[in-house]
């Protein structure tokens, strides 16, 4: 497949927030899409792209490769667009990229766990011609009862205290039977393994989740232990998920991963950044400095409160350290109380300016959300920031055309004025 059809199918997939099945069809019969792509206009038999193919290659394109791409792309713009513009002036936020996960218990992860165990397991038995895993299917249904049962228990809400601690205790059971099962299922996989000649990462991968899941069930509420946040599991599936928290009014949590955007007066995002198990203060200057390295016309940057940090030893903070290091204006508020020095940088007529201009950025976030960065529908970490980055060029595209054609229709109207 041609690389200019390859990128317009990735655009359009993203931008239109198409699966593979709608992507496939328009390729195969939109006439417009086809002369994009410089194929033929009507679909001969011969032509028709099969739905693996088109996968295969849209999944070629890397996180560096759309880098580069989109520096091009924005390049461009400034370039034919906005020739008279010298410097950049531009702001940052994160939002959060949600992943394709169910909400997740230690019950329901353990479940997905021994799924998979049971599945892998009854396969590998059937390709080595052994007996081992013949009853899977009745494993599965009495494991699968024993969750729905446990699932469906709740707490009583009984006055009197002798109601409650029965309920309890019958919960207590129920979550034993539970763990019972799980382990029994752990330790015939176990065994199995053992008697595989070659390796199975994907069986030992669930094997040991669901070793560790046990034992947290266990701590949890047997030993009515509080698990550390940095030790759960919010999916064995997407394992990069996260479990985040950013105090938004009708949202207790989001999972997925944070996003990081630079974007400039003009509404094309510069750079990005997935922030794996990161804070908004600790990429502030890192994106900065990036940012810097990509566009050195780059002048200014302004962020939200989130991304302050308290000062070091030698007294720094990002906004220093991004004005004393790189050379860019920054336009970060305190955190908290701030000292007279703060507050007269704050009150200033530029400082305001800057920070009235700053919510457009959430503009940019709405419209990536609104054109497929709201859930990842790739599974597996590499195709996350894969689809992350292709959702930032096809942004940046989008942007362009919006511009072009802004323009064509106030030059049409000012001719249908003054004819």
């Amino acid at each position: 497949m041609d690389l200019w059809v390859v990128f317009i199918l990735g655009m359009l997939r993203v931008g239109c927030n198409w699966d593979f099945d709608r992507l496939k069809s328009c390729y195969d019969n939109h006439h417009k899409v086809r002369e994009i792509a410089g194929v033929d206009l009507f679909c001969d038999a011969e032509m028709v792209t099969g739905r693996q193919t088109i996968h295969d290659n849209v999944s070629l394109l890397t996180p560096n490769v759309l880098s580069e791409l989109n520096k091009s792309i924005v390049d461009f713009g400034h370039e034919h667009l906005f020739p008279s513009t010298k410097d950049l002036d531009t702001r940052c936020d994160s939002f959060v990229f949600l992943t394709n996960v169910h909400f997740p218990t230690d019950f329901n992860l353990l479940l997905d766990c021994l799924r998979k165990i049971i599945n892998i397991c009854a396969l590998l038995a059937k390709d080595h011609k052994l007996s081992a895993w013949r009853e899977h299917k009745s494993l599965w249904d009495k494991v699968r009862r024993c969750y729905n049962t446990l699932s469906k228990m709740r707490n009583s809400n009984s006055q009197k205290e002798q109601v409650k601690e029965k309920r309890r205790q019958e919960i207590l059971t129920q979550v034993c039977h539970y763990i019972t099962r799980a382990v029994s299922i752990v330790d015939k996989g176990v065994k199995f393994k053992k008697l595989l000649s070659d390796d199975h990462p994907d069986l030992n991968y669930y094997l040991e989740n669901a070793q560790i899941l046990i034992n947290q069930i266990q701590r949890r509420v047997i030993q009515e232990e509080k698990i550390p946040q940095e030790e759960k599991i919010y999916s064995v599936f997407e394992p990069h998920t996260e479990w985040i928290c950013k105090g938004k009014a009708g949202v207790r949590q989001e999972l997925g991963v944070r996003v990081a955007i630079v974007e400039d007066q003009h509404g094309f995002i510069l750079n990005h950044r997935v922030m794996k198990k990161e804070q908004d203060s600790e990429v502030a200057f890192v994106l900065a400095a990036e940012s810097k390295a990509l566009f050195p016309q780059m002048n200014s940057i302004s962020f939200d409160k989130g991304f302050h940090s308290k000062n070091d030893k030698d007294g720094n903070n990002n906004r220093t350290n991004i004005e004393n290091q790189l050379g860019i204006q920054a336009y970060l508020p305190v955190k908290g109380r701030r000292n007279k020095k703060d507050l007269e940088r704050e009150t200033s007529e530029e400082f305001k300016t800057a920070r009235k201009q700053h919510p457009a950025v959430e503009s940019a976030i709405n419209a990536l959300e609104s054109h497929g960065l709201d859930r990842c529908p790739d599974k597996g970490e590499e195709h996350f920031d894969r689809y992350v980055s292709m959702a930032i060029v096809s942004s940046n595209v989008h942007r362009i055309g919006a511009i072009i054609m802004a323009r064509e229709l106030e030059i049409e109207r000012k001719k249908r004025k003054t004819a």
